[in-house]
């Protein structure tokens, strides 16, 4: 059998096309280089090289050899790769989350329910995660609305809307409820890292002045003690946590009120019904 090292040897000076390049890149001495050369024409019982005088160069096998090699060191890492996948999801469930808080809410019961696994969780856009779901790049996923796909089991797990948190001399403050065009050219601070909500506004609020905030303590302390308008979530509402100071006004826009849905391959349900068993409508709330 044929070291691999020594293919990887060939495939450099393949690629680089002198002794002197594919020693350099390699880290290693022109002569040992050379020694490598020789060692693999000898396990392959070939000639790979046309040689001269300071010269060394692959003849009619050694090119046709060079692309056989390639195609065994990307078997190579594409095996190491798959190996090293399959291990790291017998300890880990990997998550995507499509919102800031399923995250909140499921990740005590996911570390309950699966005791000594790492949760590897993701937030953002869920526009891809039936693909990703697919691909096995995510083994759970948190989606805004049912994929509706045979290939992947689904179950509803809670529901969410959103209001803006207003200062009292504000005119919106007085309506019982407010639309996303009536905040079109505010002010108003808006965390960056929330999942699928981060576009629900640009089609409504083309002219809002956005103070995007990246820490989530930063952007409560200045919902707290400025003047700007923010968002405000039913979860945190319903638990008695209003903005100091400020009228919340729920929103109408269908868009700000979304449905949560728990998923994963059906071929996967048994793996996860602990956490299915769980699961109701009411989960999330």
């Amino acid at each position: 059998m044929i070291d691999i090292h020594l293919l990887e040897q060939f495939h450099t000076f393949a690629e680089c096309g002198t002794l002197s390049a594919a020693a350099e890149k390699l880290h290693t001495s022109q002569p040992a280089l050379t020694r490598a050369m020789k060692k693999l024409e000898e396990d392959l019982g070939v000639d790979l090289f046309i040689r001269s005088k300071n010269q060394l160069r692959l003849n009619e096998t050694g090119l046709h050899a060079a692309k056989y090699a390639r195609d065994v060191l990307e078997a190579d890492a594409d095996f190491e790769s798959k190996v090293k996948a399959y291990d790291k999801s017998l300890h880990t469930i990997s998550i995507g989350f499509c919102a800031p808080v399923p995250q909140i809410v499921l990740t005590p019961m996911l570390n309950t329910i699966f005791e000594g696994m790492t949760i590897s969780a993701d937030m953002t856009d869920d526009v891809h995660f039936v693909k990703r779901l697919k691909k096995h790049e995510y083994h759970l996923a948190v989606l805004h609305e049912d994929p509706k796909d045979d290939d992947i089991y689904v179950k509803k797990c809670g529901h969410e809307d959103l209001s803006i948190s207003l200062m009292p001399g504000d005119p919106l403050a007085f309506y019982p409820e407010v639309h996303l065009s009536d905040l079109d050219g505010k002010t108003i601070l808006l965390l960056t890292q929330i999942g699928f909500w981060i576009n629900f506004h640009n089609n409504k609020t083309p002219n809002t002045n956005y103070l995007l905030q990246i820490d989530s303590d930063s952007f409560f302390e200045l919902s707290q003690n400025s003047n700007y308008p923010s968002f405000s979530s039913s979860y945190y509402t319903s638990r008695g946590f209003e903005t100091k100071g400020k009228i919340t006004v729920p929103i109408a826009d269908p868009e700000c009120h979304t449905d949560y849905f728990l998923a994963c391959l059906s071929s996967e349900k048994k793996r996860y019904s602990a956490l299915f068993d769980r699961i109701t409508e009411k989960t999330i709330n």
